[in-house]
Parts: structure tokens; sequence; C-alpha cells
């Protein structure tokens, strides 16, 4: 299966980082001048003995090589975990269509552009977007190294190149960023997609993530936990080799939640909210609900 989704164009995105070091010369201090004893016996020097030495009595003694001191050893840093964020959809949807999965023969468009806030006609890409960008600053700040699958709205890369990308990033988890709609507008709540337990391509990780962060993020915000969404229908998620989630913030088709999401007070406690369920996935601060 790992064969079936090299198929696809990776994207790499490397960063080189170059790193100056400055070379410091040590510099001995100077040796004093020698100091010329004065002797109380002027030798004859009108006779010399064939067999004798020249006197060295005043001269400059041999110079020492000075103590080598060794380099402190330290300790290798310890690797940072890693974040690999996607913003869902972008402007424009690619209706080109790629596998569902490796190797299946179900076809799907590559990428929607998302809904439309029924209240604020926000669209969903520019949710997304602006939310995953805080969500990174948040992770930064709590320690975790962050990738973020696209920082603008015109990113021509398909569901299963994201995940793609997550895939050969190095990254710990993949977390994917959307709004929900439905035709029914009393419909609120948050939930995360996750795949069945038949799903031929992820672990049982990709559930322990889903279900930390919906956990989470309803705790912080209040919303209606509507826990997960079993499917094996997403490109996104099939694609992906690390442990993924869909994290479906709210709906953007139910009045009161579309325009609650559009305030920054809100914004600011849903990305507390999923920031909190990675620390949780990964063990790390308070467990406890």
């Amino acid at each position: 299966m790992k064969a079936g989704k090299r198929v696809l164009s990776a994207i790499v995105i490397l960063v080189l980082l170059v790193a100056g070091a400055t070379g410091c010369a040590s510099h001995l201090p100077k040796q004093p001048a020698p100091t010329t004893e004065s002797s109380t016996t002027v030798p004859d020097t009108s006779v010399i003995a064939p067999d004798s030495q020249p006197s060295t009595e005043g001269t400059e003694p041999p110079a020492t090589e000075p103590p080598v001191t060794e380099p402190p050893v330290t300790e290798p840093p310890e690797k940072r975990l890693t974040v690999c964020i996607d913003a869902g959809h972008q402007r424009y949807g690619i209706s080109e269509k790629e596998p569902n999965g490796p190797g299946s023969d179900v076809m799907k468009a590559k990428l929607t552009s998302g809904g439309r806030g029924v209240s604020t006609g926000i669209a969903e890409y520019q949710l997304n977007l602006d939310v995953s960008l805080l969500l990174e600053q948040e992770l930064l700040a709590r320690g975790y190294d962050v990738l973020m699958i696209r920082r603008t709205n015109d990113c021509p890369l398909s569901n299963a190149e994201r995940a793609q990308v997550a895939n050969e990033s190095g990254a710990d988890i993949f977390v994917r960023i959307h709004a929900n709609g439905l035709d029914d507008p009393s419909v609120s709540g948050a939930l995360c997609c996750a795949p069945t337990t038949a799903n031929p391509y992820l672990t049982d990780a990709v559930i322990r993530l889903s279900r930390a962060i919906v956990d989470r993020f309803c705790a912080a915000t209040g919303a209606i936990n509507r826990g997960l969404m079993s499917t094996d229908t997403m490109t996104g998620i099939n694609w992906c080799e690390i442990p993924v989630t869909i994290v479906e913030m709210g709906f953007m088709t139910n009045p009161a939640e579309d325009e609650k999401m559009a305030t920054d007070e809100y914004r600011a406690t849903m990305v507390q909210g999923i920031a909190d369920g990675i620390d949780v996935y990964f063990g790390i601060g308070d467990m406890g609900s």
C-alpha cells in the first residue's frame, strides 16, 4: 500500500537552516621577561677546560605547552514533537479525480472549496485558515514544531497530496481543520472524523487522537460533543501514514454557531481546546477532564 502512496508526486518543503559558527582563537598570556640573577663570582674566562660545557645560567627556560582543556560533553537535544496542520480546502476546488485510497477503485474530486457561513457569509476555507494560523502559534508556544500545509487561500494540492506532504515531513501527527454543514440549520456541535476499525490504511492511534481532540475541544468551548464520525471515505485520511484526524469545529449552517466561530474570542477558545487535545494524546500536562 505504501508503494501506491509514493506514486503521488510528493511536494517536499525543505527549509535550510544555515548556522554560522564563529571561531575564537585562544590567546596565551605573554611570558614574563627572564630575570638575570647577579652572580657573586665572576669566572675566569681566560682558561676554559676543553671538556667543559658552557654555562646555561641566566638563559630563558624552555617554553612549556599550555594544558589542553577538553570541551564540555553535551547531550544531544531531544527531538521536539511535530504537528502538521492542514487548513481544509482553498479558494478554488480541483475537479480532477484521484483514488479514495491507495489501490482504491473509488475516485473522488481532488479538492473542494468548502462551505460558507449561513449568517456571516464567511467562506469555510478562510475560517479554516484563520483558525489554523492561530493553532500554529499556540502549539509553538507550547513547545511543538509545526508544519503548515498552506498559509494562503491558493494552494493547488489535492487531499491525497496534502497527506503525502505530511507523510514525508517527519511530523508525528496530522491535524486537518474544517467546519461542518447540513441542510438542517438546527444541528450544531463539534466532531472529529476517524476511520472505522475495518480501515486497511491506519492504526488505532488515529482514533485515540480524534477522541482526545474532540473531548478537549468541547470541554473548552461548551459545544455539543458529537464524538467521532467513523468513515473510510476521506481521501486525506486514507492516504496518510501517520496519525491523522479531521476536526469539524462546528456547523456553519447553524446561524448561532456560525456567528460564534467568526469571533476572535471563540476562535481562541477553539484553538485552546484543540491544543489541549493534542497535549492529551501525547501525554503532556494535565490528563484529567
